[in-house]
């Protein structure tokens, strides 16, 4: 957006918005992203990290659409609100995806690529805002919203080839499939290797452990537990005062 919200064309056709409502535009996507953030955690124990990765796609598509075919502030707002929710279950569960799919040493790896890839995004969005500045009238911004249909449709080709995750499958009873998923991700399809057997030890642990805690909020404070998750807590927004989220959100 903020690759467009400077653009003589959008400023034309949205009649020159400012104030409450380009505030309203512009953190649409964000109040988007906190109802995603809040079911993400409750959808993925219920379906899976990779199927609500999926699910959230259709979120982005939906609301891109309606971007793309809007008609005033009302429909852009919708439409982002509606990508906001896909931004707010990705964001919570990729990175808890790639750690739980990847191998033990490689995990830290994967997920810093993850990040790196989101501001090579960031700048190829910007590039393409430029190139689509110089097309004529509605075309120019509705040529760049309607592009991200494309990362999201490669998204959704793709995940189907990728492995649930073995927690997620222990999590859900599913004890087989778990131990052959951990297998290919460990050692090639072994099942009796040393890495697999100390990996579905440690997961087996930890669930046992998240089955005999406190149940409701009242785990995230008892026992010192307070300090994790205000850390946890803290830590999410912090980069949004800094660093290209706080320069992307600038008018």
């Amino acid at each position: 957006m903020s690759a467009i919200i400077g653009t003589d064309q959008y400023l034309e056709y949205f009649h020159d918005p400012h104030g409450v409502i380009q505030g309203a535009i512009g953190s649409a996507l964000a109040a988007g992203s906190v109802a995603g953030a809040l079911f993400a955690g409750p959808l993925s124990d219920k379906i899976g990290r990779r199927d609500a990765i999926f699910t959230a796609c259709l979120w982005w598509l939906a609301g891109t659409a309606i971007q793309v075919a809007c008609n005033g502030y009302g429909m852009l707002i919708a439409g982002r609100i509606l990508n906001g929710v896909c931004v707010g279950v990705t964001s919570s569960q990729v990175p808890v995806y790639l750690a739980e799919i990847s191998r033990k040493e490689k995990r830290g790896s994967i997920v810093v690529i993850q990040q790196l890839a989101i501001e090579w995004g960031i700048l190829i969005m910007y590039f393409i805002g430029y190139g689509c500045s110089f097309i004529a009238k509605d075309a120019s911004f509705r040529t760049a919203w309607g592009l991200q249909f494309v990362p999201a449709a490669f998204l959704m080709l793709g995940i189907p080839f990728l492995p649930r995750s073995p927690r997620w499958l222990a999590k859900v009873g599913r004890e087989e499939k778990a131990i052959e998923v951990l297998a290919k991700i460990q050692a090639h399809g072994k099942i009796d290797d040393p890495l697999v057997i100390a990996e579905w030890e440690e997961i087996t642990t930890v669930l046992a452990a998240e089955r005999g805690a406190l149940k409701g909020w009242r785990k995230f404070i008892k026992n010192g537990m307070w300090r994790r998750t205000f850390a946890g807590t803290l830590s999410p927004p912090s980069p949004d005062y800094s660093s290209p989220p706080f320069a992307t959100n600038q008018p």
